[in-house]
């Protein structure tokens, strides 16, 4: 189980209540060519334990604010600067008495201008993605799809692998597509072929997927 920071940044200020429950494990990822570094965190998401992949500025946001066992709320936020539109990702420590420390004293149901009603509506919609993207990714039409990229791969290696090789392989191709969903454009799904095996000398890179200026 993952969460798929794509949900967050399609409900913009929308938040989720995580719970950090490890320190940052460092990894290096090539997907397309590229090299990206990410930092991966446990993480306790109703009461089930996800990975979550955090970029070099989330991981300052998480590592600055929080410490393991800290309940949080992590949001993708955005704002104007010189007159461009920019994103950040918001992280702020739970105090255990819900949402209060987002939000100004309500007064008939109305805090900062908007509805309390609708504000609620809007904090619960990254949830409900978060929800059905993992809902998704443990399906059995996902699983499928990685088990039959994986046969391909073992065919191609004229099906030589031990039952070890093989499980190690599958999630390799389930890594791939980890890897593909949470990217920061969204670009078709390459299978990895590992026969023939050809040297490539490349220069590493590090992309980050917000365009935080802090």
């Amino acid at each position: 189980m993952f969460i798929n920071l794509k949900d967050l940044k399609a409900n913009i200020g929308s938040p989720i209540k995580l719970t950090l429950n490890s320190e940052p494990v460092f990894v290096e990822k090539e997907w397309q060519g590229r090299t990206f570094n990410v930092f991966n965190y446990r993480v306790l998401f109703n009461g089930v334990e996800n990975e979550l992949s955090a970029t070099d500025s989330l991981k300052r946001k998480i590592d600055s604010e929080l410490k393991v066992g800290d309940d949080f709320l992590l949001s993708w936020e955005e704002f104007t600067k010189d007159g461009r539109l920019m994103n950040y990702w918001k992280v702020v420590k739970e105090d255990n008495s819900g949402y209060q420390n987002l939000k100004q004293p309500v007064s008939n149901g109305v805090a900062n201008g908007v509805n309390e009603f609708d504000q609620k509506l809007q904090e619960s919609k990254a949830e409900q993605a978060v929800v059905k993207t993992n809902k998704e990714y443990v399906s059995p039409a996902r699983n499928g799809m990685i088990f039959n990229n994986t046969i391909k791969l073992y065919i191609a290696n004229d099906m030589a692998w031990t039952q070890d090789e093989f499980v190690s392989n599958y999630k390799r191709v389930e890594s791939f597509l980890d890897s593909c969903e949470n990217a920061q454009e969204t670009k078709p799904f390459e299978l990895p072929v590992e026969k023939p095996v050809q040297q490539k000398v490349a220069l590493s890179q590090t992309y980050s997927q917000d365009d935080l200026p802090f």
